[in-house]
């Protein structure tokens, strides 16, 4: 049998086009980002971040050791602690814009359409870029902005190793450090967020059918992403660190001793209840309407569309991936989804400008789908960033009235109960800033869970739910 052609490879001006997307995003995003810690988990992972501390489940230990380094750097240069947490998701959405970039070009190239392939590509970087659940995500502390990221470069590592398996005359050095490589990856998404599954799994079984049908050892592919995989997997030990530590400065309160409680918390099983309905808020279900939808939908078109088309096996692969990703997001039952429909949007968008520029009837009209589509996606750069400057503008307004009331408290012994994630923003306060350092800061529903429950009777020698009925911890009770 003759060895099959090596596909055509994107040029290195191309690569440096995905280098200078992910720039220009990284600026963008930097003049976004506040100053202070937003809402959601923002004032948590600042405090997190900053003291190497354990975050709600799944723990998202990568994360925490990585960006830890990363804030406490920014913060030995001058920066202060919640914009260098902020800075972080920044990054991370520089990288995931630059690599959709990428991604959409290497995408074209599997089919041999270079040409142009670079400007063609800005689309789908800038229909995303901007889009207002994503700029939440890169503009404040969370952890969906790298999450993004991995699933690009998942995407890359994958096309990348599948263009290496398929041609037989591939060195045998080459195939080892594409399977270490994706290894690595599969490890990485692993310690980053239990959602990676939906995107590891179609493209580790398509790796695999391609490492076959080209003789590979399939022994040997494993057992190198096995070893490749262990690097990032190592970090899980974080987890496991503060089991033992219960009284760290930042521990996430329903962390269980031992290793029931190690894996219940990087499994996430306290969020089970959620699993199998699909409730969001009412202004996140106007988001998902308004910001998400208009670009999944056409994205989840692609998809299908990939799916009864012979063709590349790993670009099939991240179509599935996309879909399950989709019907994951709609199946999760929490009030605020919508980053969950992130990762397919991006992949969603880059796989409808592969249908769209192999299709005949955008081919004879090129030039004027370019010119239509590239207004489109202006006027949604330029929505997105009017709401991410009013974002910036009211997370800064919120967190002066925050400081400001917790100023006004006497600075003297005594309790302050916020039954709010934003009680975070206090610890941040005290922790970080040094202010109030003789208040304890409670937030209610933690007391529900019997670890914190145990820490508070063991600080204060009291038990403040002791004569009330107190719902289970995970109910619908103290969801809500």
């Amino acid at each position: 049998m003759r060895p099959r052609p090596t596909p055509p490879s994107p040029s290195a001006p191309l690569a440096l086009g995905s280098w200078a997307v992910g720039l220009a995003a990284l600026v963008v995003y930097l003049g976004l980002t506040p100053s202070v810690p937003g809402g959601k988990d923002g004032a948590e992972f600042a405090l997190v971040l900053a003291t190497n501390g354990l975050a709600h489940p799944t723990g998202y230990p990568l994360h925490t050791l990585l960006g830890g380094a990363f804030v406490r750097a920014l913060h030995a240069m001058g920066a202060d602690w919640s914009w260098a947490a902020n800075a972080w998701s920044a990054l991370g959405g520089a990288v995931a814009v630059g690599a959709l970039h990428a991604l959409t070009v290497r995408l074209l190239a599997t089919r041999g359409n270079v040409a142009h392939a670079g400007a063609i590509a800005l689309l789908p970087a800038g229909a995303f870029a901007l889009n207002a659940v994503w700029t939440t995500e890169t503009t404040l502390a969370e952890v969906n902005s790298w999450h993004v990221a991995w699933v690009m470069g998942a995407a890359l590592v994958a096309l990348g190793a599948g263009r290496a398996f398929m041609v037989r005359d591939t060195p045998n050095a080459r195939v080892h450090a594409w399977t270490l490589a994706w290894g690595v990856t599969l490890g990485a998404g692993a310690a980053h967020h239990t959602s990676a599954v939906l995107y590891a799994v179609p493209l580790t079984v398509t790796l695999l059918v391609l490492a076959q049908r080209a003789g590979r050892s399939l022994p040997g592919f494993v057992g190198l992403a096995l070893l490749g995989a262990m690097l990032p997997l190592s970090s899980l030990s974080h987890v496991f660190a503060h089991a033992a530590r219960p009284d760290a400065v930042a521990q996430w309160p329903a962390l269980e001793p031992g290793l029931r409680g190690v894996l219940d918390h990087l499994t996430g099983a306290q969020y089970r209840g959620f699993l199998g309905r699909f409730a969001p808020h009412p202004f996140q279900l106007q988001l998902l309407v308004r910001e998400i939808l208009p670009w999944l939908v056409p994205g989840v078109l692609a998809a299908l569309a990939l799916l009864r088309q012979r063709g590349d096996a790993v670009r099939a692969a991240l179509a599935v991936a996309t879909l399950a990703q989709v019907a994951w997001a709609f199946a999760y039952g929490v009030p605020d989804p919508a980053p969950y429909f992130l990762p397919p949007l991006a992949t969603g968008l880059a796989l409808l400008t592969v249908v769209l520029t192999e299709g005949a009837t955008v081919r004879r009209h090129a030039r004027t789908v370019f010119a239509v589509a590239s207004a489109l996606v202006v006027v949604a750069a330029v929505h997105g960033m009017r709401i991410a400057e009013a974002r910036r503008d009211s997370v800064e307004a919120f967190d002066a009235r925050v400081v400001g009331m917790w100023n006004a408290i006497p600075d003297t012994t005594g309790f302050v109960v916020w039954d709010d994630d934003m009680a975070y923003r206090l610890r941040v306060l005290q922790s970080l800033g040094g202010s109030h350092p003789r208040l304890s800061i409670v937030q209610p529903r933690m007391l529900t869970y019997r670890p914190e429950r145990a820490r508070f009777v063991a600080r204060h020698g009291f038990d403040p739910v002791a004569d009330l009925a107190v719902p289970a911890a995970g109910s619908d009770e103290t969801r809500s």
